[in-house]
């Protein structure tokens, strides 16, 4: 009667809608759910083992659809989060081809950049410090970088 009592709260646990929009959540909800269902399978089972042949019709019975039932809610759970883990990878796929798509952003996950800044590519230190010992000022070596721009 006990684990009727068990099977019969964990029926109405899962009857009742859960509302999660972390998928992470639920599969883990879900993978606890399967391992209790799993447990509950293994000891009816190991009960029925150890039980004899005494066992009448309506235990029977009850045992056989206890047993359909926990093999029908794994069934369903795993196919639950088959889905979520398909659907998580499919929206993060589309995320990856919309950000690959988006103007101005770059797709790069790399760090090497990150700690210089990159003030100018159109000269070197060295030659910047070749024209301030010619004696250029800045507007000179600013005009010299649009005369740059406009060869290339």
């Amino acid at each position: 009667m006990e684990e009727n009592k068990t099977i019969e709260a964990t029926v109405e646990s899962i009857v009742t809608p859960v509302v999660e929009d972390d998928a992470e959540a639920r599969i883990a909800r879900l993978e606890e759910e399967k391992e209790n269902y799993r447990k509950a399978y293994l000891k009816s089972e190991s009960k029925r083992k150890e039980s004899d042949d005494s066992e009448s019709d309506d235990d029977r019975i009850q045992r056989i659809v206890d047993e359909r039932l926990a093999q029908s809610n794994l069934a369903r759970i795993t196919k639950e989060q088959d889905e979520i883990i398909s659907k998580a990878l499919k929206e993060n796929k589309e995320l990856k081809l919309a950000l690959a798509n988006k103007p101005g952003v770059s797709v790069s996950t790399g760090i090497h950049s990150e700690g210089r800044k990159v003030t100018d590519t159109l000269i070197t230190a060295d030659q910047l410090a070749f024209f301030k010992a010619k004696g250029w000022d800045e507007k000179t070596i600013e005009l010299y970088k649009k005369n740059l721009l406009k060869k290339v």
